[in-house]
């Protein structure tokens, strides 16, 4: 063989192991991309987020559910939706998104739900679905009754406030006898009547050393040296209007010309001046338990109305409370651009979640017509 075969042998045996190895390199490459693509694509965890803020469901209503994969590129489909609930339902995303998952509720009760595929489970969620317009409506029944109870009680704070207001009226008794009871506080005007011991008279008033009593109708004063205080319950006696009538003996101008005409006796209210200090003391201690009384009834009646200002507040929170409930359980009315609409509660809470994030989700639905919000909410459920 000649030397240029030979060469020439020896060049394409070069070219065919550069072929050669450039194929190996090239299916190296591939097999690379293919192993990195399917690791990129493998689905190795499944994480099952609500989209609602609710930590309690409503009975026959829908919620929705992100569904994401780790890594974010792997496929999410053939999906298995599992419920424990057999009144409920839980599915895919309506579409061909399958990021998304729907839970409608059933019955009252607990509702465990997760999403799998193959041996990857996501994480498990459990619910409670109570049936919110029973249960604002006994809420809305319990909050009545609870301001019905505090009225009554305001009532009977009331009556009772009453009761200790009228007996804590203050008597005052005569302790002495033929005891003059005069027009005014003085011992110059006129004689009103004589008094005798253990008449009662209602006290208006202390008037420096006089008592102001009630004599029929009538504002009369006697010394308050010949008078104790005491209650209706204590009194033991006739009322003022009895002993009154009992005793009544008006001192006629001829009685008086008679008692001036012995200038030595003593006038009835300075006949017992030893016993004015016993008095005064009697009277202090009485006039200390009158102040006793009233502030009892002072803090009566405060205790009413702090009775009465709760059982408004009941009565309202109750009117508020069956407003939900109401709510809750029909339709609610939305202003849209083209006027007033009803929906479903469902609808107005998708789509107050929807606008929330504008913080004027209400005033976003007034841009948009009663058909448009129809078809928002029928394309995503």
């Amino acid at each position: 063989m000649s030397r240029k075969k030979r060469r020439l042998k020896k060049k394409r045996v070069s070219q065919v192991l550069v072929i050669v190895a450039a194929a190996l390199v090239l299916v190296i490459i591939v097999a690379a991309v293919i192993l990195l693509l399917k690791s990129i694509k493998t689905l190795k965890s499944i994480t099952l987020t609500p989209n609602f803020a609710e930590t309690e469901l409503d009975v026959n209503q829908d919620y929705v559910f992100s569904v994401k994969g780790n890594p974010g590129k792997a496929s999410l489909k053939s999906l298995k939706y599992s419920v424990d609930d057999s009144t409920a339902s839980f599915e895919k995303g309506s579409g061909a998104d399958t990021g998304t998952a729907v839970l409608h509720t059933g019955a009252e009760g607990t509702v465990t739900l997760y999403v799998s595929k193959d041996k990857i489970k996501s994480n498990t969620l459990t619910f409670q679905v109570v049936d919110q317009a029973r249960k604002a409506e006994e809420e809305a029944m319990a909050a009545e009754k609870a301001a019905q109870e505090a009225q009554l009680a305001a009532e009977a704070a009331a009556a009772e406030a009453e009761q200790e207001a009228a007996a804590m009226t203050t008597l005052v008794q005569v302790t002495g006898d033929n005891v003059r009871m005069r027009a005014e506080p003085n011992t110059d005007c006129e004689v009103v009547k004589t008094c005798k011991k253990g008449e009662t008279y209602t006290k208006i008033e202390n008037v420096d050393d006089w008592t102001k009593v009630d004599f029929e109708g009538r504002e009369c004063y006697i010394k308050s040296e010949f008078l104790t205080e005491t209650t209706s319950a204590e009194a033991g006696q006739p009322d003022a209007a009895e002993g009154a009538a009992e005793g009544e003996d008006t001192a006629s101008a001829t009685d008086t010309k008679k008692e001036e005409q012995k200038p030595e006796e003593k006038k009835p209210e300075e006949q017992k001046p030893a016993e004015q200090n016993n008095n005064q003391q009697a009277q202090d201690n009485t006039q200390n338990n009158a102040q006793a009384e009233a502030e009892a009834l002072a803090k009566a009646q405060a205790d009413a109305e702090a009775a009465a200002a709760a059982a408004a507040d009941a009565q309202k929170q109750a009117e508020e409370v069956a407003k939900a409930a109401a709510a809750s359980a029909g339709t609610v009315t939305i202003n849209c651009a083209d006027g007033p609409a009803q929906f479903s509660k469902a609808e107005y809470d998708y789509f107050v979640a929807t606008w929330n994030y504008t913080g004027m989700p209400e005033e976003m639905m007034t841009h948009h017509s009663a058909g448009e919000l129809h078809a928002l909410y029928n394309n995503t459920h």
